[in-house]
């Protein structure tokens, strides 16, 4: 579906044409104050189209924004790398010996641990 953006620049461009037409058919004859204010009117209409054309820009760019900011964000990457290394833990020991050995009440200790 187009927008109401494009539905004024159709008839900006057609307002346009008209105003030139007015200002070459004044000049033709002989009405050079009509033929200036046609040409003023013109003038104007270019400037709408502009206007509009950046008004058109400022709102797609308020609509990323807006949606670049409703998006999650990653959580931080290194505290992604510590809670992984953490949920590996199977107990405070086997953490402070890097994987040497395991605490006593730890599930994944050995019974040749009980005998050393």
């Amino acid at each position: 579906m187009r927008s109401p953006h494009h539905f004024l620049h159709l008839g900006y461009g057609a307002l346009f044409g008209w105003l030139a037409w007015c200002a070459v058919q004044s000049a033709r004859n002989g009405a050079p104050w009509a033929c200036a204010a046609f040409v003023a009117g013109s003038g104007l209409v270019v400037v709408a189209v502009i206007r509009e054309g950046d008004l058109e820009d400022a709102l797609r760019r308020e609509a990323v924004r807006r949606e670049r900011a409703g998006r999650p964000r990653p959580a931080d990457a290194g505290a992604a790398v510590a809670a992984v290394a953490l949920a590996g833990w199977c107990c405070d020991a086997w953490a402070a010996t890097a994987g040497a050995e395991h605490g006593p009440a730890c599930r994944h200790r050995l019974p040749k641990d009980d005998a050393a």
